[in-house]
């Protein structure tokens, strides 16, 4: 017969016991002090995408009881989402905005800045999101002054325009006999209009879209024939090529899903028409 094991003396077994014990406790206490850490236990975050916008008013952004809404919201919500990021939007006068992003304060904002000027600021256009451009607000009352885009553009009366945009560039390069009349904000240079203290305003489409086409606007007419040509895009820093890549990927999804036309009709519905 073989012979059989000799029986582990009781103190050795006794040593091993203790020793699992030990061994299972630290594995436990680990465990435990693991899960008491704050946020240990918490899902990771999702990057965040800081969109900078100007709220100069509808449709693109503006304050509707505190809350900021409008079309360049409504884009950047949708991005996020595409994106899988958490949205942060930042609000700021227009003219801070293209520092702020060279700056690396935001990460994309919506531009109808030219190529030439996006080379010199070091930033990138995604696709077209809609097309836009220069227009004039005048009075009803002074059709016959402004009735050709040709009337407008050569006028010597007084052109108010929003400093640090598009239209002032436009009014400032365009428009030499102009008496140009600057405002700090879009909504003082409309009620500048109103009031008779200028005789036009310029800003891009859907500004003059959204007062123009408001129902109860009687005094103001938008004049639809436009005064220059853009095209409204994302706006990102020009090393941010994965950013834009992605972005385009997005922007195209829409296009071909038709969700595009969708967001842009329901903020400008009057003579949209989204970028090829």
């Amino acid at each position: 017969m073989g012979a059989t094991p000799a029986a582990a003396p009781h103190g050795a077994r006794r040593t091993r016991r203790r020793r699992c014990l030990g061994v299972r406790g630290a594995v436990f206490g680990a465990c435990l002090l693991w899960l008491l850490l704050p946020g240990a236990a918490a899902a990771p975050e999702r990057p965040s995408l800081r969109l900078g916008v100007s709220a100069s008013g509808p449709p693109l952004a503006f304050f509707d009881q505190g809350v900021l809404r409008g079309l360049a919201v409504e884009l950047a919500q949708a991005l996020a989402e595409a994106l899988d990021q958490e949205l942060q939007v930042q609000e700021m006068p227009e003219a801070r905005l293209a520092n702020a992003l060279r700056g690396g304060r935001i990460d994309l904002m919506i531009s109808t800045l030219p190529q030439t000027d996006l080379d010199a600021l070091g930033l990138a256009a995604s696709a077209a999101l809609f097309q836009s451009g220069q227009m004039a607000l005048i009075r009803a009352a002074d059709i016959g002054r402004f009735r050709r885009s040709v009337d407008i553009i050569t006028t010597s009366a007084r052109v108010g325009y929003q400093q640090g945009t598009a239209g002032a560039r436009f009014v400032q390069s365009r428009m030499p006999t102009a008496q140009q009349v600057p405002f700090a904000d879009v909504i003082d240079g409309i009620a500048a209009l109103r009031q008779g203290d200028i005789d036009l305003f310029i800003h891009d489409a859907p500004t003059i879209w959204a007062v123009a086409t408001d129902a109860a606007e009687e005094q103001l007419l938008g004049m639809f024939q436009p005064l220059s040509q853009a095209r409204a895009a994302w706006t990102v820093r020009a090393e941010d090529q994965r950013l834009l890549s992605d972005i385009d990927r997005v922007v195209q999804q829409w296009r071909d899903s038709g969700r595009l036309s969708r967001m842009v009709n329901r903020w400008m519905p009057v003579r949209i028409e989204v970028a090829d």
